[in-house]
């Protein structure tokens, strides 16, 4: 036997959501900024001072995660894109009301890599649009802003096409509150002329390029009564090859979106023409062909009634619809934007919402106008309670899930390459009143993996089906809202009729109890109470405790320092009283079970906050008699989280802790397999408030990741399981070994005569070698099947040297 060490080490968190996303979203806009040919997105976040990019992964909407471009635009409000110093790549601009700054961030290799920031002006005050266009016609791009401090529309000329800029010259202050700015070509004569809105006079105006280098003439006044006027752009509404005008108003009697035709193309304008007045709050409009008639139809968003809609120009000659309703969940709409995102040929809605922090997007589905569900492209958790990780969408990797107290959401996160990058947070559902608790199972038994909730302030376990098996989820399906403060939800087959049942721990209620899924489809019957005698029910698991083939159950309980069991006498749900394990976990908060000291029964651990202390209890006879407490740790200071898993592939189980107070995730080495545990082993201590620990293969390497989930800083992050074994993988490149990870069979070329090789596993046992044999083939197959899954190393002997492969078998 050749002798292994392997010992875990932890790699830096991998965050996959953290606090903060976005604060305050304001602005959204897209562009190729990665060169790849498809719709990335940038925005522009208020209360966190950031512009952000989010990289469009596979040109079909799927977002990885956010990639800052600045920390110090403060007061951010406005972003856009374009090429400023004319290398053919995509910069971008903003505007920043708090620093009163325009200013613009250089693309430097073309595949979104930011690390110059331009100031273009810092005298404006309180900015509260940037866009772009050829002002002065020499073939690049200048910038425009509109500022509301003082009332100023004004322009910035690109002096040497390279993003080296002007002074500031004024093209008006007479824009009283100005808010926004637009660029086009509004009189037909070849040159860029320039619109505004401004809030405090209602006006919505535009501005003459007299001489086509950007000499402006006086304001032209288009309509005076947008009353709170946020917003104006430009597009041929009417179908006659000019520009007409569009505008967004947000007063109490006003919420128009309108439109104003210019009737002679040279920029005389008719009257206001009104789209709608029901957009509660309209305070952006933009404008694309929705339903694919060549006509130009309009998007708004409004921020009190948090819809995104569209109208539809039923003639393609301006008279428009009724306002059809994309979502009503952008809670403080800020911004709408559109494009082609997911590269199908149609147009696609994004919209940037303040309160929520959300950046989404919506799929035209049909190319008609009909779009899908909301998919966040950034969001965070707010107050993560717990995570979990399962193969929701079912492409055999790892996915995560969390439940998160101050947003009531539940939310999974796709694990995008089996590698660990994770794509975007899709929510199941925000009507989980203070979320605590998460899980999955197949409640159904269609095959693939539902959801479970426990919420406490609605006191409900709510299931959530995975319509499609791809976690595309149908809407909350109540098991039961009797749970008084419903802290903890787990699943099992509790009555021995082949599907999933539910359990549940109400803090408030001091209950134990579950429920029958009584058709195998997810229908429940009523709350069966296993104990009311659990003050403070934080936690329940469940486990064959007393070796006789069927479910019993486990409670942690904060007020009594209880940890406890329940059997289940006749295997169908008949639940004897609470036999109580140990008293002194003091506050217990959590409770697990493995099989600590490998005799073949199941042990259990706790987690108890008061006293810091992550412990376990020997299941003696295998019956459920438990010994006394076997502390492991007392330094997981207010301790909330224990999990059992082999981390270092010894074979015995290991435990895991996550601490609230030192914002520590620990793990602890069973030495012996037989429940004797070393020191702690801090894989973080960076993790705020940490709350929740869980472990899962998240790579597909064949050991087990740690996933954690932390309350103050809003942070779900993995921690890769770095495994050093003692055994030195020497690669060389002339070695391929292909499939690896392999199912069985995998096919092994060398071109080089081998006299020897040796298939070793994690334990340092030879479980397979060549004989003796010399191979003097270069390709030749190696056959795996009849071994268990797991790492295994091959060595191969040369003449001269020994070369090594680590290979996962699946």
């Amino acid at each position: 036997m050749i002798t292994i060490q392997a010992q875990p080490t932890f790699s830096e968190p991998n965050v996959i959501i953290e606090s903060g996303t976005t604060d305050g979203a304001r602005s959204v806009y897209s562009a190729d900024i990665d060169g790849d040919s498809d719709l990335d997105v940038i925005t522009a976040s208020y209360n966190d001072d950031k512009i952000a990019w989010y990289e469009n992964i596979d040109g079909q909407g799927t977002f990885g995660v956010q990639k800052i471009i600045t920390l110090s635009a403060t007061g951010a409000n406005s972003v856009c894109s374009v090429d400023i110093d004319g290398d053919g790549d995509f910069d971008v601009l903003s505007s920043s009301s708090m620093d009163n700054k325009i200013t613009w961030y250089e693309n430097t290799d073309g595949f979104g890599t930011f690390s110059t920031t331009h100031v273009i002006c810092n005298t404006v005050n309180n900015p509260q649009s940037v866009f772009f266009a050829d002002i002065d016609g020499d073939s690049d791009m200048d910038v425009l802003s509109a500022s509301a401090g003082d009332d100023k529309i004004a322009w910035y000329e690109n002096t040497d096409g390279a993003g080296t800029f002007g002074p500031q010259i004024i093209i008006s202050t007479n824009a009283n509150g100005a808010t926004s700015v637009y660029s086009a070509d509004i009189d037909l004569d070849g040159d860029m002329d320039v619109l505004s809105a401004s809030v405090a006079d209602n006006k919505i105006a535009w501005y003459e390029n007299t001489n086509g280098t950007g000499t402006f003439g006086i304001q032209r006044v288009i309509t005076t009564s947008a009353y709170t006027a946020y917003s104006v752009c430009c597009a041929d509404i009417d179908g006659d090859g000019d520009l007409d005008v569009l505008s967004a108003s947000a007063t109490t009697y006003d919420n128009r979106v309108a439109w104003y035709e210019n009737t002679d193309g040279a920029g005389s304008f008719g009257p206001q023409q009104i789209i709608s007045v029901i957009a509660y709050g309209s305070n952006s409009v933009y404008y694309a062909d929705i339903d694919n008639d060549d006509d130009i139809d309009v998007l708004s968003s409004s921020f009190w009634d948090k819809k995104i809609a569209w109208y539809e120009n039923t003639d393609g000659a301006g008279t428009f619809g009724v306002q059809q309703i994309i979502s009503e969940n952008a809670d403080g709409a800020y911004s709408v934007f559109c494009a082609d995102i997911d590269n199908d040929g149609d147009i696609d809605v994004f919209s940037a919402s303040s309160s929520d922090d959300k950046i989404a997007w919506y799929e035209n589905t049909d190319s008609a106008g009909t779009f899908g569900p909301e998919l966040m492209i950034s969001a965070f958790v707010n107050g993560v309670n717990t995570v979990c990780s399962a193969d929701i969408d079912g492409d055999g990797d790892m996915d995560v899930l969390s439940a998160s107290h101050y947003d009531d959401k539940i939310a999974w996160y796709e694990n995008l390459d089996g590698l660990g990058t994770f794509g975007p947070q899709k929510i199941i559902s925000i009507l989980v009143e203070n979320a605590q608790d998460v899980c999955c199972a197949d409640i159904d038994n269609d095959g693939d993996l539902d959801v479970l909730s426990a919420s406490y302030d609605d006191d409900m376990i709510a299931w959530y089906e995975n319509t499609d098996g791809a976690g595309t989820f149908g809407p909350q399906q109540t098991i039961t809202n009797l749970v008084n403060g419903a802290q903890s939800v787990y699943f099992a087959d509790v009555d021995d009729d082949g599907d999933m049942d539910v359990l549940a721990a109400g803090y408030l209620s001091g209950k134990i109890s579950w429920f029958e899924n009584t058709d195998g489809t997810g229908v429940f019957g009523p709350q069966q109470v296993i104990s009311s005698s659990v003050s403070g029910a934080y936690s329940v698991y469940c486990s064959d405790i007393d070796g006789d083939g069927d479910i019993d159950v486990l409670s942690a309980s904060y007020w009594d320092d209880e940890i406890a069991w329940y059997e289940n006498t006749d295997g169908t749900g008949t639940f004897g009283p609470q036999q109580v394990i140990t008293s002194l976990a003091e506050r217990a908060v959590d409770v697990y079970s493995a099989d600590v000291d490998g005799d073949g029964d199941m042990d259990v651990l706790s987690a108890s906050s008061y006293d810091s202390k992550i412990a376990w209890y020997q299941n003696t006879d295998g019956a459920g008699t438990f010994g006394s407490q076997n502390i492991i740790s007392t330094n997981a200071v207010v301790a909330q989280s224990v999990l059992a898993d082999d981390l270092d592939c010894d074979g015995d189980m290991d435990v895991i802790s996550a601490s609230m107070e030192d914002n520590k995730i620990a793990w602890y080495e069973n030495t012996d397999g037989s429940g004797l545990f070393g020191s702690q082993n801090i894989i973080s201590n960076d993790a705020n408030g940490a709350r929740s620990v869980y472990s899962a293969d998240i790579d597909g390497d064949g050991d087990m990741d740690v996933l954690s989930a932390s309350w103050t800083d809003n942070k779900i992050a993995w921690y890769e399981n770095i495994l050093e074994t003692g055994i030195e993988t020497i690669d060389h490149k002339d070695l391929f070994i292909y499939p690896n990870p392999t199912n069985g069979i995998f096919t092994l070329y060398y071109p080089f005569t081998i006299s020897e090789f040796k298939i070793i596993n994690i334990t340092g046992n030879v479980v397979l070698s060549s004989s003796d044999k010399l191979i003097s083939k270069p390709t030749f197959q190696i056959d795996l099947s009849g071994y268990e899954s797991g790492i295994y190393f091959i060595l191969i002997q040369t003449d001269n040297q020994i070369v090594t492969e680590k290979i996962i078998k699946e």
